[in-house]
């Protein structure tokens, strides 16, 4: 299920599709992907995750 991003705009981003492995708290590896809807994460999780807005802050350091 895809969450929807207060920070990436990701209808129509050139970047949907695109992967990004994060590693857990616990030195699992998760992947976070950019939908046409948000971020969709592998964990577990029934929510937002940290995963998710890791890669969301990612986008933010770059777009500073």
């Amino acid at each position: 299920m895809a969450h929807a991003s207060e920070i990436v705009n990701t209808k129509g981003h050139p970047f949907v599709g695109v992967c990004w492995p994060v590693t857990g708290s616990k030195g699992d590896t998760y992947t976070v992907e950019m939908t046409e809807y948000g971020f969709d994460c592998t964990c577990p999780a029934y929510r937002k995750c940290k995963h998710i807005k890791v890669v969301e802050e990612r986008f933010c350091e770059i777009l500073a």
